[in-house]
């Protein structure tokens, strides 16, 4: 989001954001203060590119911002359409929060490039965004049914240690999918910090089967890192045997495939008790990895006055927040065809199969159903679409930022 508080660089406003989308277009930097990953306020330039479709989790929305000294980032921001939406506020402070919190445990140790990294955020502006430092690699579902032994164990080596890193500070991703991992020559790098939530809270049904595991989907229980080893055995399923497991247990082929089964076969038990923990596991992958990491992390005990005190700051904001303009409405036609017609008579009555007069019906314009005609429900459920296929739902393909809204990637 382009600021528009500050004077800009000559005293002036850089105007709305539709005028810094025009400017950035035009190769122009607007203005745009955040504050920084250690809790600086700061002020850069900045060159913001098109929103990218379904390339975060919705109702937020993705975007490339172009820094001075030619670094790039990803910006993720709320859109101002969504003041209203408590459950979109609440879920944008808590993808800040943390990667805040990944980014201050890791930061300069060797564990940091596992997560993405944070630049800079304003949770109180009018649109609360996060700027990101520009992903590394491509989306690990490129590699299906084309992935390597040695890659293979690299990918779930990884996985697994970021699930362990987010266990040790109290946080669990709900969310790992092919689309959400990264990939590169140096390892992965774990996205969507939108689905991440804290270790022992409630558990809400959420996420995509086959990865989203039983107990997740069904919102029994507590959230437990074990939930997040489910999904990392779900994508390294797909990677090697191209195809989605099985939504409530190990394939019935698993044992065909002895380098996912010799690993990870415990992860699939349909109840996370019956899994091993992270550290475990990451003993079996990679003996002595994650020694220097702290214990792993328990319920925080102070949880319930933090969501008190959450809650107050939400009332507040909202109390604080600008009502989004209502839509233009469109002018009336100056002579409606239908004020034109004659006066009705008895014989402009509806009438009934027995020829009865019905009851008086107003008129109106004509329209794609005719003048009187009923919406269809299944016409409006489609149009509406399937809150099951954005982002990551759908199809064995993902769509990485640089085919994001062309016809290439049908996002997973």
């Amino acid at each position: 989001m382009v600021n528009d508080r500050h004077p800009g660089p000559q005293g002036s406003s850089p105007g709305t954001p539709a005028d810094a989308d025009r400017s950035a277009a035009a190769g122009e930097f607007g203005e745009l203060t955040m504050v920084s990953a250690q809790g600086a306020p700061m002020r850069v330039k900045a060159r913001f590119g098109a929103d990218l479709p379904r390339m975060v989790r919705p109702p937020a929305v993705g975007r490339r911002v172009q820094l001075p000294d030619d670094r790039s980032g990803l910006q993720v921001r709320l859109p101002e359409t969504e003041l209203g939406n408590d459950t979109a506020q609440t879920a944008m402070e808590a993808e800040i929060a943390a990667a805040l919190t990944l980014h201050r445990a890791y930061s300069g140790t060797r564990y940091s490039g596992l997560f993405p990294v944070p630049v800079g955020h304003d949770v109180n502006a009018a649109e609360p965004f996060i700027v990101y430092a520009a992903p590394r690699g491509s989306s690990v579902a490129a590699l299906a049914q084309g992935v390597s032994t040695s890659q293979q164990r690299v990918i779930e080596r990884d996985l697994v240690l970021a699930v362990r890193l987010m266990e040790a500070v109290g946080l669990v991703h709900q969310g790992i999918v092919p689309a959400a991992v990264r990939w590169d020559e140096h390892g992965i790098q774990l996205w969507d910090l939108g689905s991440v939530t804290r270790l022992g809270l409630p558990r809400r049904p959420f996420g995509i089967p086959p990865y989203a595991s039983p107990e997740q989907r069904a919102g029994e229980g507590l959230t437990d890192a074990r939930d997040a080893l489910w999904s990392v055995g779900q994508v390294m399923h797909q990677l090697v045997t191209g195809r989605p497991g099985h939504l409530d247990g190990p394939s019935a082929d698993l044992t065909a495939h002895p380098s996912l089964a010799q690993t990870l076969a415990p992860v699939f038990a349909p109840r996370a008790a019956d899994r091993p923990q992270p550290g475990q596991l990451l003993h079996l992958l990679m003996p002595g990895a994650g020694a220097d990491v702290p214990a792993a992390g328990k319920p925080d005990p102070l949880d319930p006055y933090r969501r008190d005190f959450d809650t107050a700051l939400r009332r507040k904001r909202a109390s604080l927040r600008r009502t989004p303009p209502p839509p233009p409405v469109a002018p009336p036609p100056q002579e409606p065809p239908w004020h034109a017609s004659a006066p009705e008579t008895a014989g402009d009555r509806s009438t009934g199969p027995t020829g009865s007069s019905g009851p008086d019906r107003p008129l109106g314009p004509p329209g794609p159903l005719g003048p009187l005609g009923p919406a269809d429900p299944a016409a409006s459920a489609a149009s509406a679409g399937d809150d099951s296929t954005w982002f990551y739902g759908g199809s064995t393909t993902a769509q990485d930022p640089e085919t994001a809204g062309t016809e290439r990637g049908g996002y997973r």
